[in-house]
């Protein structure tokens, strides 16, 4: 067949792609996916908030929320900060699970996800699946970082950062404790150590592979993990572009997940603004009122991330991206910390501001003077 033509073309088959597809029950949908299997390979460290990790539980299962977390500690170049909550501030997600858990879902409601198929740009309602040409109703654009759709459609090049993980055997570390690391090497971003029992997952990312490398290495020497020690090696794109304003391209195709892209422009963390678009998304092109996604997009995302990318880009400029956890810490202090600020960074900004105005005004100006100028 060399044509073919269903209601909904979902290209991508991670949370994204499939969130959107399993959510969408009276119209055909078919998810095409470029690797073999679902939720492989890795490529995300997979630490949410409560709400985000309470969202995905009830969508899912809760055995794809595997590890919890009550304490944080940051270390940076010249000083070192500790907290220790009363309740689990962080949640580490089973990324294979979740996709796996979601393609079954987006089956059993009779829609199909094919694999190793990848689909390529022809026009709006139409792509290219092994010579094959599909056409459809609407397109959701949910193939990542390095999006060929955005670049095709928006005429914009992706930028991100390079993010490098191993999972190993350790010793010694605290298994309710996430470790967070600012070096020199890599001013742009971070590294972490995500406990998960017995074994770790150790990370770093940068806009430079080689010295995201070098970094994850002095980590591994510091915790003193040994080559026999690692029993897996991978890696993935963390967006660092900016947002589309618009998602939605007349009224036909839409764009979801690191295509967007709808991550957390401090950590990189994508899945709580997919788990909060994605039923909004399904049920609008259900009913085919598309073009109403724009309005709430905007108001759950956009303007939220506009401030806190300003503040990112900001922090990348002078080079400390370790400053806010000052801020941090000085909230938690006053008791202003609350479990829903691991996932919405805005909030955190706001408080800073409002419990400090003169400190802020002082600490802050360029941030608001950028901010400023990005609304205008």
């Amino acid at each position: 067949m060399r044509r073919l033509n269903v209601d909904v073309v979902v290209v991508g088959g991670g949370p994204a792609g499939l969130s959107v597809a399993s959510k969408i029950r009276d119209l055909d949908v078919v998810v095409f996916e470029e690797h073999l299997r679902i939720g492989v390979p890795k490529h995300c460290a997979g630490v949410v908030g409560y709400e985000t990790a309470r969202a995905i539980e009830a969508e899912t299962s809760p055995r794809v929320i595997d590890h919890k977390y009550r304490r944080v500690v940051f270390t940076t170049p010249s000083y070192r900060v500790d907290l220790v909550f009363k309740r689990n501030i962080a949640f580490h997600v089973n990324r294979p699970l979740l996709e796996e858990l979601l393609a079954s879902k987006t089956e059993s409601l009779g829609h199909r996800v094919v694999l190793g198929s990848r689909a390529y740009p022809q026009a709006l309602r139409s792509v290219l699946v092994n010579g094959h040409t599909v056409r459809c109703k609407y397109l959701v654009v949910a193939d990542g970082a390095s999006s060929v759709f955005r670049e095709r459609f928006t005429d914009d090049k992706p930028r991100y950062l390079v993010g490098l993980q191993v999972r190993a055997r350790v010793k010694n570390l605290d298994e309710n404790t996430l470790y967070v690391f600012y070096t020199n090497l890599t001013p742009e971003f971070y590294a972490w150590i995500i406990p998960l029992g017995e074994e770790a997952l150790i990370g770093s990312a940068s806009l430079d592979s080689s010295r995201a490398r070098r970094v994850l290495q002095c980590i591994e020497k510091y915790i003193g993990i040994s080559a026999t020690s690692i029993y897996e090696r991978f890696g993935g794109l963390i967006p660092i572009y900016r947002p589309l304003r618009n998602p939605v391209l007349r009224e036909q195709v839409v764009f979801h997940g690191d295509s967007v892209p709808l991550n957390k422009p401090y950590t990189g963390g994508g899945l709580h603004y997919i788990f909060k678009l994605s039923p909004v998304l399904a049920e609008l092109i259900e009913e085919n009122r598309l073009r109403e996604y724009s309005a709430y997009y905007t108001r759950i995302f956009y303007s939220k991330c506009l401030l806190e990318r300003v503040v990112v880009n900001y922090l990348r400029k002078l080079k400390t991206y370790f400053l806010p956890t000052r801020v941090v810490k000085q909230l938690n202090s006053l008791s202003l910390l609350q479990e829903l600020d691991f996932d919405k960074h805005y909030r955190l900004i706001l408080k800073s501001i409002s419990v400090a105005p003169v400190l802020a005004m002082l600490g802050f100006s360029g941030v608001i003077k950028a901010l400023y100028n990005a609304l205008n």
